[in-house]
């Protein structure tokens, strides 16, 4: 069976696979910071205006452009989303687990280290914008940044992005070959402009995770390891406020 969908009848090129990934996150980035800028005046926490991106910014964002390609091609959004073959529960445990033990181990183990590695590339961003920089026992709306990250960063978000990035634009990178899920893993992270810092360590992290989807094309298991990785670092986030 082939790695890709033939004959779907949505080409994409190089720049359009490009642009369709880096937009999204340009979007998130706009607003994520007119509610943090403190020039602007609405000042709120970078914690809390990325979750108010993602839930203004990068969901209508990237369910739009999956409406409008369903649109244009006369069809339902869940008509263009691949990779939708059933696994067995029994079968769906290694192909999950795996990829997300070796992500959790990245985000755990080297991103801590990776800011070292970039020297002063990114001293240009302000510290209010940082959002390794953010002291969370001093934040503002904290119990609703946090449920808001529990709902839309450990939930809706990922769930999007999934079926945005891997359900969407990773069957149709053929062009690219057996490399497609890196060069998928690899815009899905530069697309995170807030924190470009953390690239190496998601481009590590997250390139398992691609290629297990196209290996099996049950995007469940992309869904299911996505929503686990972003839930727990919020968990993570909370329980280390309480300690």
């Amino acid at each position: 069976m082939s790695n890709f969908v033939e004959n779907d009848g949505i080409k994409l090129s190089i720049p359009m696979i490009i642009f369709l990934g880096l937009f999204p996150g340009v979007i998130v980035l706009l607003i994520a910071f007119i509610f943090s800028s403190p020039i602007i005046g609405i000042n709120f926490s970078i914690y809390l205006s990325i979750m108010l991106a993602t839930i203004l910014g990068l969901i209508p964002t990237e369910l739009g452009i999956l409406k409008y390609f369903a649109w244009k091609s006369n069809r339902k959004i869940k008509d263009i989303i691949f990779y939708k073959e059933k696994m067995s529960v029994k079968k769906m445990i290694l192909p999950i687990v795996i990829p997300f033990t070796f992500a959790l181990a990245v985000f755990t183990l080297f991103t801590p280290y990776e800011l070292k590695l970039w020297g002063n590339l990114f001293d240009f961003i302000p510290d209010w914008f940082k959002i390794n920089k953010t002291n969370f026992s001093e934040l503002k709306y904290l119990k609703i940044s946090l449920v808001l990250a529990l709902v839309f960063n450990g939930f809706f978000g990922p769930f999007v992005e999934e079926l945005y990035f891997r359900g969407f634009l990773l069957p149709r990178m053929k062009i690219f070959g057996i490399f497609a899920p890196l060069v998928n893993s690899t815009i899905f992270s530069i697309y995170h402009f807030f924190s470009p810092w953390e690239n190496i360590s998601r481009i590590i992290a997250v390139t398992p995770i691609a290629y297990t989807v196209w290996k099996h094309k049950d995007l469940r298991l992309n869904i299911i390891t996505h929503c686990t990785l972003n839930t727990l670092s919020v968990i993570g986030l909370i329980i280390s406020l309480l300690l």
